[in-house]
């Protein structure tokens, strides 16, 4: 299954790649390959809700996982966890499996790439305004 995700780097730069889930849990944590997963909206409704990956052990090691700002002020931006987050973030859509309900990673949706941007573009302007 291929889809596309959202990767933040702690440079704040945001670009839209394809490749869900696999090349996903890679860019998430590039250094150990094992990602921790946490919701920012789950789905509902048969609509698709916002999941996001981040190095495993990246609280713990700051010199490997930089601070990534722009990210956690997305997530937020997002009304998602207001947590620190170290390194890079990935986020694409999830829903729930119509044979197991159990909760699946998949592509973004076009309108949240279009809302992830607008969030970026909204906090990567605050933060550069900010003294």
């Amino acid at each position: 299954m291929n889809g596309i995700y959202a990767l933040i780097s702690p440079d704040g730069s945001l670009v839209f790649r394809d490749g869900v889930p696999d090349h996903m849990r890679k860019d998430a944590d590039p250094h150990h390959g094992a990602p921790s997963a946490f919701a920012i909206r789950r789905p509902a409704w048969g609509g698709h809700g916002l999941q996001c990956l981040v190095g495993g052990t990246s609280t713990l090691q700051h010199n490997t996982y930089p601070p990534n700002h722009i990210g956690a002020a997305l997530v937020e931006g997002l009304d998602g966890p207001d947590q620190y987050i170290f390194g890079n973030l990935t986020i694409c859509g999830s829903r729930t499996a119509s044979a197991t309900a159990e909760l699946e990673m998949c592509g973004l949706t076009d309108a949240q790439q279009r809302l992830i941007s607008a969030v970026h573009a909204a906090v990567a302007d605050e933060a550069a305004s900010s003294p």
